[in-house]
């Protein structure tokens, strides 16, 4: 856990806004390419039935209620999942940026204390393993000195 506790904001889930940003991209483009997949098997399968069984005068109505509520649903969906993706890849980032920071302490020979990440975050393996290197370190400074 980290030792301040900060208070979230949208802005906190921001840590790493390139990398963030970019798998969000990355997201939503599938998620657009899978939903015109799905919207054009629809069509297929379906819009024959609809010409062969509702009337041509409805055939318009009915087109423009079908797309209407297809766009506002997948605007909904794409913002939905634009914010779980903020959430999910906070739990990334924000590993990342600690564990670069703390990575710059090492290097640079400031005070470093060991990596302690918050109980959903991803990467707990790689920051084992590198809180093995900080213990390392240190008993090889200690040994340096005694």
């Amino acid at each position: 856990m980290y030792k301040n506790k900060i208070k979230r904001k949208i802005s906190n889930y921001l840590i790493e806004e390139n990398l963030q940003l970019s798998l969000i991209f990355r997201f939503l483009i599938i998620m657009i390419l899978l939903t015109i997949f799905f919207v054009f098997i629809i069509y297929i399968v379906c819009w024959p039935v609809i010409l062969e069984y509702v009337p041509k005068s409805m055939i318009y109505l009915l087109k423009e209620q079908i797309f209407l509520k297809l766009y506002s649903v997948s605007f909904i969906l794409l913002f939905i999942i634009a914010v779980i993706c903020i959430i999910f890849t906070h739990k990334i980032a924000g590993p990342v940026y600690h564990l670069e920071k703390v990575i710059d302490k090492v290097i640079k020979g400031e005070d470093f204390e060991l990596v302690h990440l918050r109980n959903n975050d991803e990467l707990k393996s790689l920051a084992s393993k590198i809180n093995h290197l900080i213990l390392s370190i240190k008993q090889s400074q200690t040994a340096k000195i005694t």
